[in-house]
């Protein structure tokens, strides 16, 4: 499986770029937006999945692994394809995406384009389990503005995004600088 392309974007039409790697054009769908976020002629780094169909092979690029795995969440409800999930993804933030199926938000799925009410059911029975288990391996950082800060320090000291806001969420502080050093103590 192709799980990752690093290359030159060398054409973006809607829907899809061209990434050059090592001498090979690979053509990639993504999300509306990263399409055009990437001029032709710069590097991209696609996180990729690689569906194999009946009568084709084709590959989907995402900007991060989280949007990756939620396009591979999306493809086991029954009733969504890819091309559906793509539109999804081109249309949430994917963590608050997480978020509203755990907690049974209909409206808010329903608001998304191609899911209509019977999706949005579907996509909440078959997925709130798998996505609620995921959320506490990955607790949200609810410490004001600063948490994400503090995540991100934490991470260049070698933590894992896991770890960081296990470490930050389980903590209180004034400031970027204490919410630090009290995760730092929680994980020493």
């Amino acid at each position: 499986m192709i799980s990752m392309l690093k290359g030159e974007v060398i054409q973006a039409t809607t829907g899809s770029v061209t990434v050059m790697v090592s001498g090979v054009g690979y053509h990639v769908h993504v999300p509306a937006g990263l399409d055009q976020s990437t001029p032709v002629g710069e590097e991209l780094t696609l996180y990729t999945m690689l569906l194999f169909r009946q009568d084709s092979l084709t590959l989907y690029g995402f900007s991060d692994p989280r949007q990756r795995e939620i396009f591979s969440l999306l493809l086991e409800v029954s009733g969504i394809g890819p091309k559906t999930a793509m539109t999804i993804l081109s249309s949430i933030e994917p963590r608050r995406f997480l978020e509203e199926v755990v907690s049974e938000n209909s409206a808010y799925l329903m608001g998304l384009p191609g899911i209509g009410k019977k999706s949005a059911q579907r996509i909440v029975l078959e997925l709130k389990e798998r996505i609620s288990r995921q959320l506490k391996i990955m607790p949200r950082v609810k410490t004001g503005d600063f948490g994400e800060d503090a995540v991100a320090a934490l991470m260049t000291l070698g933590y894992s995004e896991a770890q960081a806001r296990k470490a930050v969420g389980s903590v209180a502080a004034d400031s970027v600088e204490e919410l630090v050093r009290r995760s730092l103590r929680e994980l020493i």
